[in-house]
Protein backbone atom coordinates (compact mmCIF):
# COMPACT_ATOMS: atom_id res chain seq x y z
CA UNK A 1 0.00 0.00 0.00
CA UNK A 2 1.28 3.60 -0.34
CA UNK A 3 2.57 5.66 2.46
CA UNK A 4 -0.38 6.77 4.50
CA UNK A 5 1.89 9.72 6.31
CA UNK A 6 1.15 13.03 4.66
CA UNK A 7 3.46 14.98 6.62
CA UNK A 8 6.79 16.22 6.35
CA UNK A 9 8.60 13.37 7.70
CA UNK A 10 12.25 14.86 8.99
CA UNK A 11 13.76 11.80 10.07
CA UNK A 12 13.32 10.23 6.93
CA UNK A 13 13.71 12.73 4.84
CA UNK A 14 17.15 13.86 6.71
CA UNK A 15 17.78 10.23 6.82
CA UNK A 16 17.71 10.02 3.22
CA UNK A 17 19.89 13.52 2.27
CA UNK A 18 22.48 11.83 4.57
CA UNK A 19 22.74 8.42 3.29
CA UNK A 20 22.97 9.89 -0.29
CA UNK A 21 25.65 12.31 0.76
CA UNK A 22 27.80 9.35 1.95
CA UNK A 23 26.61 6.60 -1.07
CA UNK A 24 27.41 9.70 -3.75
CA UNK A 25 30.86 9.93 -2.35
CA UNK A 26 31.81 6.82 -3.60
CA UNK A 27 30.45 7.71 -7.08
CA UNK A 28 32.60 10.31 -7.59
CA UNK A 29 35.91 9.26 -5.92
CA UNK A 30 37.37 8.15 -8.86
CA UNK A 31 37.47 11.40 -10.36
CA UNK A 32 39.97 12.45 -8.06
CA UNK A 33 42.15 9.57 -9.44
CA UNK A 34 41.89 10.30 -13.11
CA UNK A 35 44.95 12.19 -13.01
CA UNK A 36 46.87 9.51 -11.34
CA UNK A 37 45.17 6.97 -13.04
CA UNK A 38 45.91 8.39 -16.49
CA UNK A 39 49.78 8.95 -16.19
CA UNK A 40 50.11 5.02 -14.11
CA UNK A 41 47.97 3.38 -17.14
CA UNK A 42 48.92 6.22 -19.95
CA UNK A 43 45.30 6.63 -20.51
CA UNK A 44 43.77 8.57 -23.72
CA UNK A 45 40.91 10.40 -23.21
CA UNK A 46 38.75 7.40 -24.88
CA UNK A 47 39.90 5.11 -21.92
CA UNK A 48 39.25 8.21 -19.30
CA UNK A 49 35.41 7.99 -20.78
CA UNK A 50 35.11 4.33 -20.15
CA UNK A 51 35.32 5.26 -16.82
CA UNK A 52 33.10 7.28 -16.77
CA UNK A 53 30.71 4.78 -18.96
CA UNK A 54 31.35 2.25 -16.55
CA UNK A 55 30.14 4.25 -13.50
CA UNK A 56 27.28 6.03 -15.60
CA UNK A 57 25.87 2.88 -17.02
CA UNK A 58 25.90 0.09 -14.57
CA UNK A 59 24.03 3.38 -11.93
CA UNK A 60 22.08 4.53 -14.41
CA UNK A 61 20.76 2.33 -17.08
CA UNK A 62 20.60 -0.47 -14.06
CA UNK A 63 18.48 2.05 -11.90
CA UNK A 64 14.71 1.77 -13.96
CA UNK A 65 15.19 -2.02 -12.67
CA UNK A 66 15.83 -1.17 -9.19
CA UNK A 67 13.14 1.53 -9.47
CA UNK A 68 10.87 -1.38 -10.32
CA UNK A 69 11.66 -4.09 -7.73
CA UNK A 70 11.59 -0.99 -4.93
CA UNK A 71 8.21 0.18 -5.85
CA UNK A 72 7.31 -3.30 -5.98
CA UNK A 73 8.79 -4.71 -2.80
CA UNK A 74 9.37 -1.61 -0.41
CA UNK A 75 12.61 1.02 -0.18
CA UNK A 76 13.99 -0.50 3.00
CA UNK A 77 16.89 -2.96 1.52
CA UNK A 78 17.72 -0.95 -1.54
CA UNK A 79 18.14 2.12 0.97
CA UNK A 80 20.81 -0.28 2.67
CA UNK A 81 22.31 -2.12 0.41
CA UNK A 82 23.21 0.51 -2.09
CA UNK A 83 26.19 1.96 0.29
CA UNK A 84 27.33 -1.62 1.37
CA UNK A 85 27.80 -2.52 -1.85
CA UNK A 86 29.00 0.50 -3.28
CA UNK A 87 31.49 1.18 -0.76
CA UNK A 88 32.97 -2.26 -1.03
CA UNK A 89 34.31 -2.49 -4.55
CA UNK A 90 34.69 1.65 -5.13
CA UNK A 91 36.59 2.42 -2.15
CA UNK A 92 39.65 0.04 -3.60
CA UNK A 93 40.11 1.45 -6.96
CA UNK A 94 43.19 3.12 -6.12
CA UNK A 95 45.07 -0.03 -4.82
CA UNK A 96 44.02 -2.21 -8.02
CA UNK A 97 46.83 -3.11 -10.25
CA UNK A 98 44.95 -3.31 -13.90
CA UNK A 99 43.18 -0.81 -15.82
CA UNK A 100 39.88 -3.67 -16.72
CA UNK A 101 39.55 -4.31 -13.10
CA UNK A 102 39.35 -0.93 -12.24
CA UNK A 103 36.22 -0.82 -14.85
CA UNK A 104 34.81 -4.24 -13.44
CA UNK A 105 35.12 -2.52 -9.40
CA UNK A 106 33.52 0.54 -10.60
CA UNK A 107 30.79 -1.68 -12.57
CA UNK A 108 29.80 -3.66 -9.68
CA UNK A 109 30.00 -0.72 -7.48
CA UNK A 110 27.67 1.51 -9.08
CA UNK A 111 25.07 -1.07 -9.35
CA UNK A 112 24.73 -0.14 -5.80
CA UNK A 113 24.54 2.82 -6.59
CA UNK A 114 21.89 1.81 -8.90
CA UNK A 115 20.05 0.19 -6.15
CA UNK A 116 19.76 3.29 -3.80
CA UNK A 117 18.99 6.18 -5.78
CA UNK A 118 15.62 5.38 -6.87
CA UNK A 119 14.37 4.39 -3.38
CA UNK A 120 16.38 7.32 -1.95
CA UNK A 121 14.28 9.58 -4.37
CA UNK A 122 11.30 8.00 -3.64
CA UNK A 123 11.16 8.95 -0.03
CA UNK A 124 10.66 12.40 -0.85
CA UNK A 125 7.09 11.36 -2.91
CA UNK A 126 6.49 9.02 -0.24
CA UNK A 127 7.38 11.53 3.30
CA UNK A 128 8.17 14.87 1.55
CA UNK A 129 4.03 15.80 2.56
CA UNK A 130 3.22 19.02 1.32
CA UNK A 131 6.81 20.00 0.70
CA UNK A 132 7.59 17.14 -2.25
CA UNK A 133 9.50 19.83 -4.30
CA UNK A 134 11.51 20.76 -1.61
CA UNK A 135 12.61 17.22 0.03
CA UNK A 136 13.44 16.15 -3.61
CA UNK A 137 15.89 18.99 -3.73
CA UNK A 138 17.32 18.05 0.23
CA UNK A 139 17.96 14.62 -1.03
CA UNK A 140 19.49 15.76 -4.09
CA UNK A 141 21.82 17.96 -2.29
CA UNK A 142 22.95 15.94 -0.29
CA UNK A 143 23.99 13.33 -3.29
CA UNK A 144 25.40 16.28 -4.96
CA UNK A 145 27.17 17.63 -2.18
CA UNK A 146 28.88 13.65 -1.50
CA UNK A 147 29.64 13.68 -5.36
CA UNK A 148 31.07 16.89 -4.97
CA UNK A 149 33.44 16.30 -1.68
CA UNK A 150 34.10 12.37 -3.00
CA UNK A 151 37.02 13.53 -6.04
CA UNK A 152 38.25 15.77 -3.12
CA UNK A 153 38.63 13.37 -0.61
CA UNK A 154 40.33 11.00 -2.14
CA UNK A 155 43.15 13.54 -3.82
CA UNK A 156 43.37 14.81 0.12
CA UNK A 157 44.19 11.23 0.77
CA UNK A 158 46.65 10.63 -2.16
CA UNK A 159 48.57 14.04 -1.44
CA UNK A 160 48.83 13.91 2.51
CA UNK A 161 49.34 9.80 3.13
CA UNK A 162 49.96 7.86 -0.10
CA UNK A 163 47.88 5.95 -2.93
CA UNK A 164 47.74 2.81 -0.60
CA UNK A 165 45.18 4.19 2.17
CA UNK A 166 42.30 5.50 -0.21
CA UNK A 167 40.80 2.04 0.44
CA UNK A 168 40.14 4.23 4.69
CA UNK A 169 37.10 5.52 2.84
CA UNK A 170 34.96 2.21 3.03
CA UNK A 171 34.89 3.17 6.74
CA UNK A 172 31.70 5.61 5.74
CA UNK A 173 29.29 3.37 3.82
CA UNK A 174 29.74 0.99 6.28
CA UNK A 175 28.42 2.78 9.00
CA UNK A 176 25.62 4.13 6.61
CA UNK A 177 24.58 0.84 6.18
CA UNK A 178 24.24 -0.42 9.86
CA UNK A 179 22.26 2.81 10.49
CA UNK A 180 19.57 2.66 7.86
CA UNK A 181 19.31 -0.93 8.58
CA UNK A 182 18.11 0.65 12.16
CA UNK A 183 16.19 3.51 11.11
CA UNK A 184 15.44 3.26 7.12
CA UNK A 185 11.43 2.97 7.14
CA UNK A 186 10.06 -0.43 8.12
CA UNK A 187 6.78 0.10 6.22
CA UNK A 188 6.37 -1.63 2.97
CA UNK A 189 5.81 1.09 0.76
CA UNK A 190 4.86 -0.06 -3.03
CA UNK A 191 3.20 0.90 -5.78
CA UNK A 192 -0.97 0.90 -5.61
CA UNK A 193 -0.85 -1.40 -8.24
CA UNK A 194 0.67 -4.35 -8.88
CA UNK A 195 0.77 -4.37 -12.48
CA UNK A 196 3.05 -1.12 -12.58
CA UNK A 197 5.67 -2.97 -11.88
CA UNK A 198 5.82 -3.59 -15.54
CA UNK A 199 7.86 -0.43 -16.96
CA UNK A 200 5.99 -0.52 -20.51
CA UNK A 201 2.41 -1.02 -18.73
CA UNK A 202 2.94 1.89 -16.50
CA UNK A 203 4.07 4.39 -19.51
CA UNK A 204 1.49 3.26 -21.67
CA UNK A 205 -1.43 3.90 -19.03
CA UNK A 206 -0.33 7.84 -19.80
CA UNK A 207 -1.88 9.65 -22.16
CA UNK A 208 -0.58 11.26 -25.10
CA UNK A 209 0.19 14.40 -23.33
CA UNK A 210 1.26 13.16 -20.50
CA UNK A 211 3.66 10.85 -22.52
CA UNK A 212 5.25 14.14 -24.78
CA UNK A 213 5.89 15.86 -21.16
CA UNK A 214 7.78 12.62 -19.93
CA UNK A 215 9.58 11.88 -23.15
CA UNK A 216 10.72 16.10 -23.18
CA UNK A 217 12.08 16.09 -19.60
CA UNK A 218 13.89 12.56 -20.18
CA UNK A 219 15.74 14.09 -23.27
CA UNK A 220 16.15 17.53 -21.48
CA UNK A 221 18.42 15.94 -18.85
CA UNK A 222 19.72 13.47 -21.00
CA UNK A 223 21.21 16.71 -22.51
CA UNK A 224 22.38 17.93 -18.96
CA UNK A 225 24.00 15.17 -18.02
CA UNK A 226 25.97 14.71 -21.27
CA UNK A 227 27.68 18.45 -20.32
CA UNK A 228 27.92 17.30 -16.46
CA UNK A 229 29.62 14.03 -16.91
CA UNK A 230 32.11 15.08 -19.56
CA UNK A 231 32.69 18.26 -17.33
CA UNK A 232 33.47 16.36 -14.21
CA UNK A 233 35.64 13.77 -16.15
CA UNK A 234 37.54 15.70 -18.25
CA UNK A 235 37.82 19.21 -16.34
CA UNK A 236 40.68 17.32 -13.96
CA UNK A 237 42.58 16.74 -17.05
CA UNK A 238 42.11 20.07 -18.54
CA UNK A 239 43.11 22.14 -15.34
CA UNK A 240 45.85 19.65 -14.87
CA UNK A 241 47.26 20.88 -18.77
CA UNK A 242 46.83 24.24 -16.74
CA UNK A 243 49.09 23.57 -14.38
CA UNK A 244 46.56 23.64 -11.58
CA UNK A 245 47.50 21.58 -8.27
CA UNK A 246 45.47 18.22 -7.63
CA UNK A 247 44.20 20.22 -4.31
CA UNK A 248 42.99 23.11 -6.22
CA UNK A 249 41.36 20.83 -8.75
CA UNK A 250 39.56 19.10 -6.37
CA UNK A 251 38.70 22.30 -4.57
CA UNK A 252 36.80 23.53 -7.68
CA UNK A 253 34.95 20.15 -8.14
CA UNK A 254 33.84 20.65 -5.35
CA UNK A 255 32.13 24.09 -5.32
CA UNK A 256 30.81 22.91 -8.84
CA UNK A 257 29.02 19.65 -7.51
CA UNK A 258 28.17 21.35 -3.79
CA UNK A 259 26.74 25.24 -5.14
CA UNK A 260 25.06 23.35 -8.02
CA UNK A 261 23.13 21.27 -5.45
CA UNK A 262 22.42 24.37 -3.41
CA UNK A 263 20.59 25.82 -6.28
CA UNK A 264 18.62 22.84 -6.39
CA UNK A 265 17.17 23.67 -3.18
CA UNK A 266 15.92 26.98 -4.61
CA UNK A 267 14.68 25.51 -7.29
CA UNK A 268 13.01 22.56 -5.74
CA UNK A 269 11.31 25.11 -3.46
CA UNK A 270 10.36 27.57 -5.89
CA UNK A 271 8.65 23.82 -7.86
CA UNK A 272 6.26 23.55 -4.64
CA UNK A 273 4.99 27.18 -4.90
CA UNK A 274 4.51 27.67 -8.40
CA UNK A 275 4.76 24.62 -10.39
CA UNK A 276 6.29 26.11 -13.28
CA UNK A 277 8.85 23.80 -13.75
CA UNK A 278 9.80 24.54 -17.47
CA UNK A 279 10.14 28.24 -16.67
CA UNK A 280 12.63 26.96 -13.69
CA UNK A 281 14.71 24.75 -16.38
CA UNK A 282 14.39 27.39 -18.65
CA UNK A 283 16.33 30.07 -16.33
CA UNK A 284 19.02 27.62 -15.77
CA UNK A 285 19.60 26.37 -19.09
CA UNK A 286 19.54 29.83 -20.38
CA UNK A 287 22.54 30.98 -17.85
CA UNK A 288 24.48 27.70 -17.81
CA UNK A 289 24.85 27.72 -21.73
CA UNK A 290 27.10 31.77 -22.62
CA UNK A 291 28.54 30.65 -18.66
CA UNK A 292 30.21 27.49 -19.87
CA UNK A 293 31.17 28.62 -23.39
CA UNK A 294 32.59 31.46 -21.80
CA UNK A 295 34.83 28.81 -19.59
CA UNK A 296 36.94 28.35 -22.76
CA UNK A 297 37.03 31.86 -23.78
CA UNK A 298 38.94 33.25 -20.69
CA UNK A 299 42.01 32.39 -18.73
CA UNK A 300 42.88 32.41 -14.93
CA UNK A 301 40.29 33.39 -11.74
CA UNK A 302 37.61 34.48 -14.30
CA UNK A 303 37.74 31.10 -16.09
CA UNK A 304 37.36 28.94 -13.47
CA UNK A 305 34.37 31.37 -11.78
CA UNK A 306 32.53 30.95 -14.83
CA UNK A 307 32.96 27.12 -14.56
CA UNK A 308 31.51 26.79 -11.21
CA UNK A 309 28.96 29.18 -11.86
CA UNK A 310 27.52 27.37 -14.78
CA UNK A 311 27.67 24.14 -12.95
CA UNK A 312 25.50 25.99 -10.54
CA UNK A 313 22.60 26.18 -12.85
CA UNK A 314 22.68 23.06 -15.17
CA UNK A 315 22.91 21.21 -11.19
CA UNK A 316 19.66 23.60 -10.26
CA UNK A 317 17.25 21.72 -13.02
CA UNK A 318 17.99 18.30 -11.62
CA UNK A 319 15.76 18.43 -8.70
CA UNK A 320 13.05 19.78 -11.06
CA UNK A 321 13.02 17.05 -13.35
CA UNK A 322 12.63 14.53 -11.00
CA UNK A 323 9.05 15.89 -9.24
CA UNK A 324 7.84 16.78 -12.45
CA UNK A 325 8.44 13.21 -13.78
CA UNK A 326 7.08 12.23 -10.31
CA UNK A 327 4.23 14.06 -10.84
CA UNK A 328 3.49 12.22 -14.20
CA UNK A 329 3.89 8.68 -12.45
CA UNK A 330 2.32 9.26 -9.11
CA UNK A 331 1.96 6.15 -8.81
CA UNK A 332 5.44 4.86 -9.40
CA UNK A 333 7.76 7.04 -7.61
CA UNK A 334 10.67 5.18 -7.80
CA UNK A 335 10.20 4.43 -11.54
CA UNK A 336 9.98 8.22 -11.97
CA UNK A 337 13.02 9.26 -10.35
CA UNK A 338 14.89 5.97 -11.80
CA UNK A 339 13.86 7.21 -15.51
CA UNK A 340 15.50 10.60 -14.78
CA UNK A 341 18.43 9.37 -12.50
CA UNK A 342 18.87 6.37 -14.51
CA UNK A 343 17.56 6.11 -17.83
CA UNK A 344 18.70 9.08 -19.22
CA UNK A 345 22.08 9.59 -17.87
CA UNK A 346 22.68 5.97 -18.19
CA UNK A 347 21.99 7.08 -22.54
CA UNK A 348 24.35 9.88 -21.71
CA UNK A 349 27.01 7.80 -20.26
CA UNK A 350 26.86 5.54 -23.68
CA UNK A 351 27.12 8.72 -25.54
CA UNK A 352 30.25 9.87 -23.75
CA UNK A 353 32.02 6.62 -25.19
CA UNK A 354 31.88 7.88 -29.02
CA UNK A 355 32.30 11.45 -27.86
CA UNK A 356 35.52 10.02 -25.48
CA UNK A 357 37.14 9.52 -29.00
CA UNK A 358 35.83 12.72 -30.40
CA UNK A 359 37.60 14.24 -27.54
CA UNK A 360 41.09 12.44 -28.68
CA UNK A 361 40.75 14.52 -32.29
CA UNK A 362 39.34 17.85 -31.39
CA UNK A 363 40.37 18.31 -27.29
CA UNK A 364 38.40 19.07 -24.60
CA UNK A 365 37.33 22.68 -24.54
CA UNK A 366 35.71 21.91 -28.74
CA UNK A 367 33.85 18.97 -27.22
CA UNK A 368 32.30 20.92 -24.55
CA UNK A 369 31.15 23.45 -26.61
CA UNK A 370 29.96 21.45 -28.82
CA UNK A 371 28.02 19.41 -26.31
CA UNK A 372 26.26 23.26 -25.61
CA UNK A 373 23.84 22.62 -28.77
CA UNK A 374 22.26 20.18 -27.10
CA UNK A 375 20.72 22.03 -24.22
CA UNK A 376 19.83 24.89 -26.73
CA UNK A 377 17.67 22.22 -28.46
CA UNK A 378 16.32 21.01 -24.85
CA UNK A 379 15.60 25.16 -24.20
CA UNK A 380 13.94 25.29 -28.07
CA UNK A 381 11.79 21.96 -26.97
CA UNK A 382 10.84 23.93 -23.84
CA UNK A 383 8.90 25.92 -25.03
CA UNK A 384 5.95 23.06 -26.19
CA UNK A 385 5.55 22.41 -22.61
CA UNK A 386 2.72 24.86 -22.06
CA UNK A 387 1.01 23.81 -24.07
CA UNK A 388 0.79 20.05 -23.29
CA UNK A 389 -0.17 21.11 -20.01
CA UNK A 390 -3.41 22.83 -21.40
CA UNK A 391 -3.87 19.66 -23.40
CA UNK A 392 -3.70 17.52 -19.87
CA UNK A 393 -5.85 19.66 -18.32
CA UNK A 394 -8.47 19.63 -20.66
CA UNK A 395 -8.19 15.71 -20.75
CA UNK A 396 -8.42 15.66 -17.02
Amino acid sequence: MLNPDKKFNRLQVGLSAGSHFVTDIYQSAYIGLIPFLTVKFDLSLFQVSLLAASTIIANSLFSPVFGMLSDRHGLKYYLIAGPLLTSVFLSFLGVLPDFYLILLFLFIGNLGIAAYHPASAAVAGHYGGGRKGLSSSLINFGGNLGSAFGSLIVILILEKAGIEYTPLILIPGIITSLVLLKYAPKNNIISSSGKSFNIFRSIKRLNRANLYMLFIILFIIYTVYIIWITAINYMPLYYTDKNMSLINIGNILLLFGALGGAAGLLSGYLYDHYKKGYLIIQAGLIASIPLFFFTFKTEGILSTALFIIAGLFLISVQPVCIRMAQDLLPSNMSLASSLILGLSPGLAGITIIFLGKAADKIGIAALIKYELLGLVLSLIILFIFPTMEKRLKKIN
